[in-house]
């Protein structure tokens, strides 16, 4: 959902930095404008400013280490270098971002604060599921929740069926270089759902359904995998409104989606069918970090 989680799903990339160098959880953004580069004894910028992590870069000489230095700064997001050594061409140095860059974070991008649920007819899963800055699960949640979350919420989420890229995400293009599969593994290396997206022409960019496969947890049939097709509805601002899932030909979830002037998701609406008659079940409203939040 950039909807959830530029959700969780949100979707910083690091590229190949040294991702366990980070000294922030503030998520930056990649760009494109200039970074500037300062040396220990050149310190302190004048500019207020926070460190965000550790680039490193090997060049053929110092200047052109320094170029890439700079490429793999704009990759991450940080405005400025602090250069800490230099060694035959492999460059240590210290990313930060300008406090002033960050002053309309929350009107730019969505990070996700809080999922609350709220059930409808008596049904389970009430309570909210809280979020870092960084799009990761906060600790020391109620498991059954946050199993519920994942079930009923994240499972039909399509920033996370699609977009997230995490490393347990294998995908493969079809001949027009669009994502035609995707396979997500467990912990243990297990792939535990599989998606297939048909697109309705050769030259759509957004999918017409998704065929989710999931393993059956519920079961030791003969059947391992669960199969749903879920078949997205969007407006004319390519936002999706409603999402409609099928199993085994029919039609037993629909989820309508609701947009704040920012176009951040702010709630969603889910029914269930049974004998063709849709109840109730579940609301989801959407928090967000604001600027105060992020205590830069």
């Amino acid at each position: 959902m950039k909807q959830l989680i530029t959700l969780l799903f949100f979707s910083i990339t690091l590229g190949k930095v040294a991702a366990q160098n980070v000294f922030t959880k503030v998520p930056t953004l990649a760009h494109t404008h200039e970074v500037d580069i300062f040396f220990l004894h050149e310190l302190p910028i004048k500019e207020p400013y926070f460190k965000t992590q550790m680039i490193e870069t090997d060049g053929n000489d110092y200047n052109d280490a320094i170029v890439q230095i700079k490429q793999k700064a704009q990759l991450v997001g940080a405005d400025v270098v602090i250069i800490m050594n230099y060694d035959r061409g492999h460059l240590i140095g210290i990313g930060a971002k300008y406090k002033k860059n960050m002053t309309t974070l929350d009107s730019t991008v969505a990070f996700l604060k809080t999922i609350r649920i709220i059930p409808i007819n008596n049904n389970k899963g009430s309570g909210d599921v809280q979020f870092d800055i960084d799009g990761t699960l906060k600790p020391n949640q109620n498991r059954e929740l946050v199993t519920y979350f994942e079930d009923n919420i994240l499972n039909y989420d399509f920033d996370f069926l699609i977009q997230d890229k995490s490393a347990r995400w294998q995908e493969s293009p079809d001949i027009y270089n669009r994502i035609e599969r995707r396979k997500l593994k467990n912990t243990n290396g297990v792939t535990v759902k599989k998606i297939f997206l048909s697109y309705a022409t050769d030259s759509d960019k957004i999918p017409q359904f998704l065929e989710v496969d999931d393993i059956n947890k519920s079961s030791a049939s003969s059947s391992m995998w669960h199969t749903e097709k879920l078949f997205p509805i969007y407006n004319s601002a390519g936002k999706l409104t409603e999402l409609k899932v099928f199993w085994k030909n029919a039609l037993v979830r629909r989820q309508q989606l609701f947009y704040d002037a920012k176009n951040r998701l702010i709630m969603s609406d889910w029914v269930k069918f049974e004998n063709q008659k849709p109840i109730p079940f579940l609301r989801v409203e959407y928090e967000y970090y604001k600027n105060a939040d992020l205590k830069l």
